[in-house]
């Protein structure tokens, strides 16, 4: 069905076809309800976008509007739950093809995209009969060898087809090459005495022994203590979400690892869910502290595979909420009405980041009123208000400049002139961000230094639509983050920023969000919440048998196994030749200023010199059967695409 309208803001347009959604037939089986919900999907991308694109928010036709009038289009919502972004409805009549579509309508629509809303599900999840992880893990593996000629979630290779997906060396790289390598942090002082008096007092001895024989920052941790800080808990509250006909709880866990010179991670101590303190929250400490040590059988150490699961499940909330939505999403978009409402179309800061926003606006549109509150609230392990609490703290309190690549890898305890050591061999993500933050940069900085925009610091700042910029980023009625700079005054601090906006777009959201299909498809890996309540004791979790962990994944909840699996999916499409970042530098021959032809030639041979840099550090990985190219150029997208 298509709907025909007429418009008259750009003349040149005058019936358009507005393609509705089709609502597909109830499926038979699982692989035709993955085709139909990609399908649906992106029947539903492509409408958002091509509504962004007939009003002039993302628009395929250069529109040559003065600041003026971009300041009167490009405005800040500021009053409902997500943090400040573009405000689609438009006051008065500024923008009259806006009602050709009635946006509740449309995202009423887009609500039917996908079919796993009202299928048999039985017959689309595991049931039953699939009450054990052998059982569990054949039934993912199975679906992968009977997948038909129909490009599915199944086509792909994810995590459960490994034998050892459960084992410590497969649980403690996913955070130097999953879909979070982001917050992996060496150990406080204040963590090594809080871990080191929990092993004496359960009588650890060999983890004792280890905290003291081991050379200085040997010991990291993956640390989500402070959830409930952020979402406006109480320490000892418990966190749940009872809608949707399924309880499921969250958590807030730590985890402590070892990192010897030999760089492989060895998880070595869980605190499954932390309470304001070491005394009112429950730590695991693990019986497998030597990784060469085969006498532990780690298969069915359950209570030990049950903490891992809190773990990578708060992991879940954290990358799903923070590291992807807000850090590179809802960050980037605050970036974009803030330069639409600060800087004229022709001014070079606009100019470089024009081509990463590309399809960001409408994505998010789609995230905020789709994607949040029908698949991620109803699968998260935490109330609603929890969820939007976390996700605005996030975003108010993102650190620009300490989130700059080399500034963050350094504060994390990962220095820079020892990333090629033994140590950090399998940190993966750390090598190749660092080298195309310092690629981008090189691009950025050989545009903005020729004395034809900034020879000299001065030129900076005097530049008002630069100040401007940051007063939008910063202000209450703007996008009200306090960590934007306050002001630009230095060649290298624009540089920076401006280097920052590309990386959040390209390659940050590329690492974060491309790695989804293999390690969260198969929901044991990475559960976005537990369906059984936490144990209440160490006693009780030590105890724990497969039952118990079998009875915290979500076999009697359907529904949120199917978005478990599925969103994943969709959201980790390839990235299209003509998106990705090589294109992108390749594209830059035909830009009419040739000051920004010279840096994007050299961009293009650096590039080049990248692929084969970043092809030599997924070799030197320890386990040679998931390699780590997210980030090679040909695979990275050149802004949010998806």
């Amino acid at each position: 069905m298509v709907h025909n309208v007429s418009l008259s803001s750009r003349g040149t347009l005058i019936n358009i076809h507005l393609p509705y959604l089709v609502q597909h037939s109830q499926p038979t089986d699982y692989h035709v309800a993955l085709k139909n919900a990609t399908e649906g999907y992106e029947r539903a991308r492509q409408m958002i976008a091509f509504l962004f694109d007939i009003i002039d928010y993302e628009s395929s036709i250069p529109q040559n509007f003065t600041l003026q009038q971009k300041k009167e289009k490009y405005t800040w919502e500021l009053s409902n739950e997500f943090p400040p972004h573009l405000s689609i409805v438009p006051s008065g009549d500024s923008v009259g093809p806006i009602r050709i579509f009635d946006f509740v309508r449309l995202v009423q629509t887009l609500r039917i995209m996908s079919s796993l809303w009202c299928i048999d599900a039985k017959k689309l999840a595991p049931g039953p009969e699939q009450n054990t992880m052998e059982k569990l893990t054949e039934w993912n593996k199975e679906r992968h060898r009977k997948q038909g000629w129909v490009k599915n979630m199944f086509s792909e290779p994810n995590i459960g087809e490994k034998d050892d997906w459960f084992s410590d060396a497969v649980f403690a790289q996913q955070f130097f090459t999953g879909p979070n390598p982001t917050t992996i942090t060496l150990a406080s002082d204040t963590w090594m005495k809080a871990f080191t008096d929990e092993a004496v007092s359960q009588g650890k001895h060999d983890i004792v022994a280890l905290f003291g024989s081991a050379s200085p920052n040997s010991f990291y941790v993956q640390d989500f203590s402070d959830f409930r800080a952020k979402m406006g808990a109480e320490p000892d509250e418990e966190l749940y979400n009872s809608s949707d006909d399924a309880t499921r709880y969250g958590c807030a866990a730590v985890a402590l690892f070892y990192l010897p010179p030999t760089g492989k991670l060895h998880p070595l101590a869980i605190i499954i869910d932390y309470k304001g303190s070491m005394a009112a929250s429950i730590t695991l400490f693990n019986k497998h502290v030597d990784p060469s040590d085969k006498s532990v059988e780690q298969a069915n150490d359950w209570p030990w595979r049950y903490a891992k699961t809190c773990v990578l499940s708060s992991d879940w909330a954290l990358h799903e909420m923070v590291i992807h939505l807000t850090n590179t999403h809802l960050v980037e978009e605050a970036a974009i009405v803030a330069a639409h409402r600060s800087f004229s179309a022709s001014h070079i800061v606009f100019r470089l980041l024009e081509p990463h926003w590309v399809v960001t606006l409408s994505l998010n549109a789609l995230a905020r009123n789709v994607l949040v509150p029908e698949v991620i609230v109803p699968i998260a392990g935490f109330s609603t208000p929890h969820i939007f609490r976390f996700i605005r703290h996030s975003f108010t309190n993102f650190d620009w400049k300490g989130l700059y690549v080399p500034t963050d890898l350094q504060s994390r305890g990962f220095p820079l002139d020892q990333l090629d050591d033994d140590k950090f061999h399998n940190y993966a993500y750390a090598k190749d961000i660092n080298d195309m933050w310092t690629t981008l940069r090189k691009f950025v900085s050989s545009v903005l230094k020729h004395e034809k925009y900034y020879p000299d610091d001065s030129f900076v700042a005097s530049d008002a639509q630069i100040q401007d910029w940051c007063s939008q980023m910063r202000s209450d009625m703007g996008a009200g983050m306090k960590n934007f700079p306050e002001s630009i005054s230095t060649v290298d601090d624009l540089i920076d920023i401006v280097t920052m906006c590309i990386h959040i777009a390209a390659p940050q959201h590329t690492a974060v969000n491309y790695l989804q299909q293999y390690y969260q498809t198969f929901v044991p890996n990475k559960p976005s919440a537990l369906f059984s309540p936490l144990p209440a004791s160490l006693s009780q979790l030590e105890s724990y048998t497969e039952s118990d962990l079998m009875a915290a994944l979500p076999l009697k909840a359907k529904r949120q196994w199917l978005l478990m699996a599925q969103i994943p999916y969709l959201l980790s499409m390839q990235v299209q030749q003509d998106a990705n970042i090589v294109n992108y530098a390749s594209q830059t021959k035909k830009n009419q200023d040739p000051v920004v032809v010279a840096a994007g030639k050299a961009l293009l041979t650096d590039l080049k010199k990248l692929d084969q840099v970043f092809k030599d550090n997924s070799r030197r990985l320890d386990d040679q059967n998931t390699g780590y190219n997210v980030l090679e150029p040909a695979y990275l997208a050149k802004a949010i695409v998806i």
